[in-house]
This record gives structure tokens, C-alpha cells and sequence, in this order.
């Protein structure tokens, strides 16, 4: 067995695996990747890739992906809501995941199989040999979804040589981690296996008022594996994994509480938030819980026919998994429970044919097929405390107020209280059906609990959604001379999706046609409404109608017959006019009813392709020049906040990267590095952004990205390692985007809108491409937000102790730019992100030949805050907002044994 790399630790990143030579010549040893599915060391290969080797992995406590970012600029990891909402971007490109119709734009591979959603690939690492990230789109070669890059997880394969390793940890925040792997022969040089375990638990970060904790870790991981070698041309490789993770993640305290929602707050007796996400304690009065089950097989078969070697792998993947979250993260029962409940079953077959080394030309060729069916179910009902929640904080608008106060409403009534006065007023009176409308329509019916009335709402929506896909693909590299090599591919994919949606909502309010209600709405006197229900007074109808009087005579007008239409007088009345930004400016409208979610298929084709120019100068610089083309199919939203903008479907995503990339050694081997100059352009970037009442689905135009990536490593002594990078994007922005997100549906004044140039579009309703008319912002031009520069540096220092035993010190920090945290560039101090700079460390004692370790380690050892995110606050009037937080300040003590 492969015993623990001392080597390998040193490095940071696997531009340098670690030390080999003497005290008197340190170099650095050259990692071996497969970011063109053929062998090559980090040097030869012509393209972007960091790689990540286990050993460093462990040594710098990496648990999840979200904490591998620091120590790859170019990929930054989001946490979103539930353990399992994390997002891969590379280059700040990367897609949400919060709609599961949208398929990632950063393709993730397990031992070569491509996995449908990130949330699968983030429990535990288990035996890890390494990690790979590969920057630019990868369509040729990876194939689906990899038009910003792919991460490529690379597992540890059975050894014919007994072997186990065990790592205990304990920390802060009651941390106990325990991991294990255990290797060996069951058939002499014919047949190996390994198994591995691992199980990860933590209190939660974040404090409840009811004493629960929240952002916790509760996950265990499974694998086993089996290694048959025939002896001769044949290997076969069998994988079967399991993972369950059971955690209440994740909290979103607010950041921003507007006068509007703190006094609806007080109002109703609620827990009022202390507006920072960072004091570790929150005040919601549901669930925070996230729980999935995966399983998956895989089986990987080598044959070797002498000049070339085939290559099947075929796998099943398997994930269930349920959510269910307090939407309105109050102690209130503002919105209901939001259950979300999701399972898919993906099948997918590759074969490869690639030839074994020539003397000018080397080729492979390939097919591949994909079967994906999902089902996914959400319900986000009302609560009972919405219609309360809604009145008082809309109340506290003067012209909310005042239109309460002419209707006879008293104090804390505010626009659901003012239109079930006015509406079950004329529903009183018969408009609409007694009396005929100047549109011929009828008036809506005043639902029997008010409007946001408990149980309103997304009473469900469930979706299948099917998708099969094929592709061919093929590359030559072709050596001209010893120093000049051609590599050119081309991969053509055709991809069917078959969509059949469910959806009921019951919103009443949101249905309310404003323009229709400012025609035919009347304001009718006691009188008239007698007039329609005879009788002795008192008349309940009469009461109710009597409400209308002061709004009337408060505008000069007289008590008028409902089948009569207004007079101009009283169609100036403000209590007419201003039914409609009432009602379209109100926040409140969640749910767009009646809209056309009907079954649907569509199918996609495209041809992906690349060339890349390299040339050796010599033995320690080589060059290359590429350009390749990158694809993601287009899809159909599975979400009913689409209605809102009539995009139920989206289009493909394309993307072109022209590269200039420089790698090599120096100082005898003693530094490496790699330098990477990029122009990418996505076309049809597929995106969502929550906006208050719920996510903007679109295709963002086009986006032009341009950027420097730096990297290396250098050991200036035979016990000293640094390492570094950064990545420098000094163009990130919208070339076209006309009909982008504003930062909210409201039109109700909110801080940075107002006066604010970039938003002057939001000012006022404008059409879409789909013909829908809503607040849209043309963001042609403008900068995406995204951190401008991203780095990393880290140190490790070795040395022995005598007695076969070894120091190790490592010291890392990363540094982030400030950035905008709102996809629609909201002017809040909520969603400005400053500069982040975090730094980890640690020190440890063992054995020379890795046999035994003790390590005492430490993450975000300054105690750096900051937000992960910030959206705008759930079913809120005012910009009230919440945040989610940054993990604190993390140590903890390692013991890890090789055997």
C-alpha cells in the first residue's frame, strides 16, 4: 500500500505535489491529471487546471467543497438555505440551484461519472486522491453542462497490498469527526477492495430563541470498492456508494429590518430580530431541515488491445432528498412551512476508445448517453398571521394610511384590510352580477378568510421532468514536430427534456386584476346598498357598504348608483386611483394564478469544439494557445414563480474561451507555475434571481468575461513550501441583458432605487420579450458584481525532530474582493460585501514516515464575518432583508494512524 505522502502534504495545490531530492536540492514533484482523460503531468497538459491532492486536503481540514474555494481562486462554492444548495462557479460563472430545472454550468465527476446535481457530490471525502478543477468550458471531452468548467473528484482505487488508515477529530462546537479505510487483496494480484466510512457531526453554529441550533453537520458517507485485474489487458473497477445527511441548515437571521416590518413585529407580539446575522442567534418559529438519502453503483472496464484501449463506464445514481423551511424566518407564522421534496434516478453510459501513444498521433473517440428522471414537490402555503403581518407594515404608508382612514378602517389596516372593505363592499352590492361593469366582467369574490388568508398560497406544484441524451465525441493531437502539438475535437449532443407540470395555487389576491378593478369598482352609500337587500335596518350589507361614505364625500362626490358609471369627479378620487400601484407595487403578490403550466419537450442540438496550439520551448516552458466552445441545453423552469414573467422555458447556453496559457519550472526545479489570460463569452447565460416574492428565471443575453490566473509553488528549502495564486478578472459584465431582474417586484420606494441611474428602468412597467408586462431592468453593460480578485497563499514548513519523528507548521489566508450579493445589483448596504481575508492554520507532530500524526488546527482563525448571501426579506412590504452568515471561528485536534 501507498503509506502517507510527506511530499504530497507540503504542497498547497497540485501545480506541486511536494519535495523530492536532497537538503542541498529541493524540487518540486510534478502531479499526474486527467483533464483530457489521458494521463499528463499538470505541465503537459494544455489547459487551466488546479488540482488538489487528498493529502492537502486533510491537512488543511477541507470538509466540504464550499471550503475548497480557498485554495482555488477561480471556483467560488455558495450555501444556500439547505446543506444541500451549494453552487459551483468557476470564473464567477456558475448557476443557481435553487430551480431544479436548471442544470449547473460547472459539471461535477466522481471517478469519471458525471453527477445531474452539485448537492450530491458534497458529503465527506472519502479516500480522496486528489481533486481537479478545470477552468474554461469542457464540452468536447466532459460533455454535459461544462460551459463555465468541470470539478473532477478523483477517489483512491483497491490496492493489493493490506493497508488502513483512521483519522479521529474533535473540535469547537462539539465537532467529533471519525473516517477510516481499510484496503487490501481478497485474490492475490487479481482481486482487490477497499471500504471506507466516515462519519461528520457538529453543533450548530446558530442559536435559536426556543434553544435549537441551527447549521449544524449530521452526515455519514459510505464506499466500498472492488479492483480485478486479469493479469493481462483487462481491469475492472466497481464502485458502490451511500451518504445520508440529516442537518438543520441553514439559518438567515436578518441583516436589515425596515420601520414597516419592526412595527409589525411589535404589533403582533413577535420576536423582534436583531439585524445581525452575525451574533449567532435567529427567532423563527418552524423547521430548518434538509435530510437526503444517495446511493449509487459504477463500474469501470479497461480492455487493452494493443494499440488503443477501450474504456466503458456505467453508472446509477440515486437521490432522495425532503426540505422544510421557515419561509419567512420570523418567529411568526407569516408564511407557512415551505416542503420541498425531490428524487431522481440517473443511468449513464460512456464508452471511449483512446489509442495508447504514437510517434505523431494520439486519438480517442468516444459515445455518450444520459437518462435522467426527476420529480420534484413544493408547498408554500400562507400562515395564519400573513393578512396581520401584511396590514400593519403596508400601514405605515401615508397613502395606505390615508385611504384606510377615508374608508372608516381603523389604525394598523392596510392594504388586505382595505380590499376586503372595498371589494366585499361592491360583492354587497351585487356589481358585477346584480349590476352590470363597464368591462362586463364580475367583481371578485372576497375569499370566506379574507385575502392572505391561512392555507393560501402555493398549495403544490409538482413536476416530472425526463431527460435523455446522447452525444459523440472525438480528439486528435497531432505532434508536428517534437516541440509543435495540434489538439482538436469536436462533440455533437442531442438532448430531449419531456416536462409535465402540476400546479394549484389558491392566492386570490394575487389574481386581483388591477386595471379591471379601476374600471369597475364602486363606491357604493348605505343607501344604494340597501337598495339591494330590503329590509329594516339595520342592514349588515348597509354597515358594511356605510364604510365607503367618508372616501366619497371626502372627495366631493355624492352617493351614486352602482350600475352608473363613475363621473369624473369621482374617478379622481384617490381611492380609485390608487387601487392600481396598490395592488402592483404592494410586495405582496406571490403568486401569479391562471398561468399557462402546461406539459411540454423540447429537444437541443449543438457542436462543441476545440484546437489548441501548444509548444515546448524547452524542457521547462511550454505555451499554448486554444479556443474552445462550451454547451448547456436549454430546459424548462420548474417553479411557478416563472409566471411572473411568462418564462416557463429557457434557451441553451453557449460559451467561447480564447486562452493564452504559459507553464513551467525554474530555479532547478525548485518553482512551478502556470499563468492563464482568458476571454470568455456566455451566450444565453441561464439564470435566477430571488427578487422578494421569488426567483427571476431568464436568459441573462450575453456575458463577457476576461481574466488573468496566476499560480505557483515554490520550495526555497528542502523543509520550506509556498504556494500562491491568484485570479484577476478586470472585465466581468453584461453585454446585452435587456430584460434583467430589478432588485424587487415592488414599486414602493426603497433605499438606492430612487434617484439611483442604473435603476431607472425599474421606475416603470415595461413589456417583455414574452410579451409580459412587469418591472424589468436593462442591465446592457453593466458589471455583473462579482469579486474582481480572488487569491490565496500558503506556507508549510517541515522539521525533524530526531527519533523518527517530524514538526509540521502550515499557515494559509485567502482574500476575496468586495462584490455585490444581490443578482440584481441591489444598492444596499446589505448586499455590498467588503474585502474578505480569511486565514487558517496549523501545527502538528508525527512520524517521518507518515505511520502516526497529531495535528492542532484552526479555520478563519481572525474571526472574519461575512455574508454568504443576502436575498430580500420573504412577504415583506418594506426592504427588510436577511443574510446568511459566515461560519466562525473553528479548532479542533486530529488524530490520524496509517497502517
Amino acid at each position: 500500500m501507498k503509506r502517507f505522502s510527506r511530499a504530497a502534504v507540503l504542497g498547497a495545490t497540485a501545480l506541486a505535489a511536494g519535495l523530492v531530492g536532497t537538503a542541498a536540492q529541493a524540487q518540486v514533484e510534478i502531479i499526474t491529471v486527467t483533464a483530457q482523460k489521458r494521463e499528463q503531468t499538470l505541465l503537459e497538459a494544455p489547459v487551466a487546471v488546479t488540482a488538489v491532492t487528498g493529502e492537502t486536503i486533510s491537512e488543511a481540514q477541507i470538509r466540504d467543497a464550499a471550503d475548497l474555494q480557498t485554495l482555488v481562486p477561480s471556483l467560488t462554492v455558495g450555501e444556500f438555505a439547505a446543506s444541500t444548495n451549494q453552487t459551483f462557479n468557476i470564473r464567477s460563472l456558475g448557476s443557481s440551484s435553487f430551480n431544479p430545472g436548471v442544470e449547473p454550468s460547472v459539471g461535477v465527476f466522481i471517478d469519471g461519472v458525471y453527477v445531474p446535481r452539485q448537492g450530491a457530490s458534497i458529503n465527506d471525502f472519502l479516500s480522496l486522491e486528489r481533486v481537479e478543477v478545470i477552468r474554461g468550458p469542457q464540452s468536447t471531452l466532459f460533455g454535459r453542462n461544462t460551459p463555465a468548467g468541470v470539478v473532477s473528484f478523483h477517489t483512491r482505487q483497491p490496492e493489493f497490498e493490506f493497508g488502513a488508515e483512521g483519522e479521529v477529530t474533535v473540535g469547537n462546537y462539539n465537532a467529533r469527526v471519525v473516517g477510516a479505510t481499510v484496503t487490501g487483496p481478497l485474490v492475490a494480484d487479481q482481486l482487490a477492495f477497499r471500504l471506507d466510512g466516515s462519519i461528520n457531526q457538529r453543533d450548530g453554529f446558530i442559536t435559536n430563541v426556543d434553544g435549537r441550533e441551527f447549521n449544524n453537520r449530521d452526515r455519514w458517507s459510505a464506499r466500498g470498492q472492488l479492483l480485478w485485474d486479469s493479469g493481462g489487458a483487462t481491469t475492472a473497477r466497481i464502485i458502490a456508494s451511500a451518504g445520508n445527511i440529516d442537518e438543520n441548515c441553514c439559518a438567515a437571521p436578518f441583516s436589515n429590518v425596515a420601520p414597516s416590518e419592526l412595527f409589525a413585529f411589535n404589533q403582533l407580539g413577535a420576536v423582534v430580530p436583531s439585524g445581525d446575522p452575525h451574533d449567532g442567534t435567529t427567532a423563527i418559529n418552524g423547521p430548518l431541515a434538509t435530510q437526503v438519502d444517495t446511493w449509487g453503483l459504477s463500474a469501470e472496464i479497461n480492455h487493452d488491445f494493443g494499440g488503443f484501449t477501450l474504456t466503458s463506464i456505467t453508472a446509477y445514481q440515486n437521490y432522495e432528498e425532503d426540505q422544510v423551511i421557515d419561509a419567512d424566518f420570523t418567529t411568526l407564522d407569516a408564511a407557512g412551512a415551505r416542503q420541498q421534496y425531490q428524487d431522481y434516478n440517473a443511468f449513464t453510459q460512456e464508452f471511449r476508445i483512446a489509442s495508447n501513444g504514437g510517434e505523431n498521433f494520439d486519438w480517442m473517440a468516444g459515445l455518450f448517453y444520459y437518462n435522467n428522471e426527476l420529480t420534484f414537490q413544493n408547498e408554500t402555503p400562507y400562515g395564519s398571521q400573513l393578512a396581520a403581518f401584511a396590514n400593519l407594515a403596508s400601514s405605515l404608508d401615508p397613502s395606505v394610511a390615508a385611504l384606510a382612514a377615508g374608508l372608516g378602517l381603523g389604525a394598523g389596516s392596510g392594504i388586505p384590510a382595505i380590499m376586503n372593505t372595498i371589494i366585499g363592499g361592491n360583492n354587497a352590492t351585487g356589481v358585477g352580477t346584480l349590476a352590470p361593469t363597464p368591462s362586463g366582467n364580475a367583481i371578485p369574490i372576497v375569499p370566506a378568510n379574507g385575502y392572505l388568508g391561512a392555507g393560501q398560497g402555493l398549495v403544490n406544484e409538482t413536476y416530472n421532468y425526463d431527460t435523455e441524451a446522447w452525444s459523440a465525441f472525438g480528439q486528435v493531437d497531432w505532434r508536428v514536430t517534437d516541440r509543435f502539438t495540434i489538439t482538436a475535437g469536436l462533440r455533437y449532443s442531442r438532448e430531449t427534456k419531456d416536462y409535465t407540470p402540476n400546479v394549484t395555487i389558491n392566492d386570490p389576491f394575487s389574481q386581483l386584476d388591477a386595471v379591471a378593478l379601476g374600471q369597475d369598482l364602486r363606491l357604493p352609500s348605505a343607501a344604494t346598498c340597501l337598495a339591494f337587500n330590503p329590509g329594516p335596518p339595520p342592514s349588515p350589507i348597509g354597515d358594511t357598504c356605510a364604510f365607503f361614505v367618508p372616501a366619497i364625500l371626502a372627495a366631493g362626490g355624492a352617493p351614486f348608483n352602482p350600475a352608473v358609471p363613475l363621473t369624473p369627479a369621482q374617478a379622481a378620487n384617490p381611492a380609485i386611483n390608487f387601487l392600481l400601484p396598490l395592488i402592483e407595487g404592494s410586495g405582496l403578490q406571490f403568486n401569479v394564478v391562471n398561468a399557462p403550466f402546461t406539459p411540454g419537450s423540447r429537444t437541443d442540438e449543438n457542436v462543441s469544439g476545440s484546437i489548441i496550439f501548444g509548444y515546448d520551448w524547452s524542457d521547462t516552458l511550454n505555451t499554448y494557445l486554444s479556443v474552445g466552445t462550451g454547451y448547456k441545453p436549454g430546459g424548462f423552469s420548474l417553479s411557478s414563480n416563472s409566471a411572473a414573467t411568462g418564462l416557463f422555458q429557457f434557451e441553451e447556453e453557449t460559451t467561447l474561451n480564447i486562452e493564452v496559457g504559459v507553464k513551467g519550472t525554474a530555479f532547478d526545479n525548485r518553482m512551478v507555475y502556470a499563468i492563464a489570460l482568458f476571454d470568455q463569452t456566455n451566450k444565453d447565460f441561464q439564470t435566477e434571481v430571488f427578487v422578494g416574492g421569488g426567483f427571476y428565471l431568464d436568459n441573462a443575453g450575453e456575458i463577457s468575461v476576461r481574466g488573468l490566473e496566476v499560480e505557483a509553488t515554490l520550495a526555497p528549502t528542502q523543509n520550506l513550501v509556498l504556494a500562491g495564486g491568484f485570479t484577476w478578472l478586470f472585465q466581468n459584465r453584461y453585454e446585452s441583458y435587456e430584460f434583467g431582474p430589478c432588485p424587487r417586484t415592488s414599486s414602493l420606494t426603497e433605499p438606492g432605487l430612487a434617484g439611483n441611474p442604473l435603476f431607472a428602468d425599474c421606475l416603470a412597467t415595461r413589456v417583455n420579450q414574452n410579451g409580459f408586462t412587469g418591472r424589468f431592468n436593462d442591465l446592457s453593460g453593466v458589471d455583473r458584481g462579482s469579486p474582481e480578485f480572488t487569491g490565496f497563499l500558503t506556507a508549510m514548513y517541515t522539521q525533524p525532530l530526531g527519533n523518527g519523528l517530524e514538526l509540521r507548521l502550515r499557515g494559509e489566508t485567502s482574500y476575496v474582493s468586495s462584490q455585490n450579493l444581490n443578482g440584481a445589483l441591489a444598492a444596499m448596504p446589505s448586499f455590498e460585501q467588503d474585502a474578505i481575508t480569511l486565514v487558517n492554520g496549523s501545527v502538528g507532530i508525527g512520524a517521518e514516515d507518515g505511520a502516526w500524526s497529531l495535528q492542532l488546527w484552526g479555520r478563519n482563525l481572525t474571526d472574519e464575518t461575512y455574508y454568504r448571501g443576502t436575498f430580500f426579506s420573504v412577504g415583506t412590504i418594506g426592504p427588510s432583508t436577511n443574510s446568511y452568515p459566515s461560519n466562525p471561528r473553528t479548532y479542533g485536534l486530529t488524530l490520524r494512524a496509517r497502517f
